[in-house]
């Protein structure tokens, strides 16, 4: 086979119920010079069948039947990918049908930016919608908090092989993988968001445990990074943001808290979404 120009980064873990739809979702694309890459961070489940059950050759899947976490399965897929570019994408999300096309494209006409992101649509069980994540476009806005976050859904990351083969993810940023590496790419790299929705990203509720699994860990983190008064504004931060977390989930608030921080959805944007999910679901 000839090499891909895109290599599509999609480790999964017991991720049966919502796998086939992600895989579809890819399928489905509008430009197919691509390879997606399935690890198997060790599923219990019926995850691995599912994806050997579809038969295209530019599907690759490999596992060990360890449990490694995500940033060690993605140095994983950086190694073995043959594209020049590599795409994110996560198990549970829905690439929309010319997400790849617009972002190659994207980046084709800006040959300054090492890593661009896109818009999502944010939806819950059977593809509900909550609302949309429309962050900002140019680097500036992207990383101006860069201890507290950056304005870039992960699974919409795309850049060149060779930046992701250049800062990897650290192993052991678990739940944090992303923060970790625009944190330590920042200073040199320039990062944009495509301005339309390219994805739809699976959250109807928080899971509090995630949550602040991944709030303890980038504390951890940031100690790498910060001397003593930065690492107290980080663990501030954070601390602060948990106690919101756990307020909202023990109120039963924490769907609406989402949606208040959601951009509203137009009437076409909700017809194109109910399309997207339909095609895959």
């Amino acid at each position: 086979m000839s090499a891909p120009l895109v290599s599509i980064a999609m480790p999964f873990y017991n991720a049966e119920r919502t796998l086939g739809a992600s895989i579809r979702s890819i399928l489905l694309q509008s430009y197919s010079n691509w390879e997606l890459l399935l690890c198997d961070d060790g599923s219990t489940d019926a995850s691995r069948e599912l994806a050997r059950a579809f038969n295209d050759p530019r599907i690759v899947m490999w596992g060990d039947q360890r449990r490694l976490e995500l940033g060690a399965r993605l140095n994983e897929c950086i190694e073995h990918a043959r594209g020049e570019y590599i795409a994110r994408m996560d198990a549970d999300d829905i690439a929309y049908p010319r997400r790849l096309e617009r972002q190659l494209r994207f980046l084709a006409e800006r040959p300054e930016v090492d890593l661009t992101g896109g818009w999502a649509v944010l939806f819950a069980e059977a593809g509900a919608p909550v609302g949309k994540r429309a962050d900002p476009a140019a680097h500036g806005e992207i990383a101006r908090r860069p201890l507290y976050s950056f304005k870039l859904i992960h699974p919409t990351f795309m850049g060149k092989t060779s930046w992701f083969r250049r800062y990897r993810y650290r192993a052991d940023a678990i739940r944090c993988e992303d923060h970790d590496l625009l944190f330590r790419a920042c200073a040199d790299s320039r990062f944009a968001n495509l301005p339309e929705i390219v994805l739809g990203y699976r959250q109807g509720s928080i899971d509090l445990r995630k949550q602040l699994r991944s709030r303890w860990m980038w504390c951890r983190c940031a100690r790498r990074y910060l001397d003593n008064s930065g690492r107290l504004r980080v663990n501030a931060v954070e601390v602060l943001k948990g106690c919101r977390d756990v307020l909202a989930v023990a109120a039963r608030a924490d769907v609406a808290w989402l949606r208040a921080r959601c951009a509203a959805l137009t009437e076409e944007e909700l017809r194109e979404w109910r399309q997207v999910w339909g095609s895959v679901s």
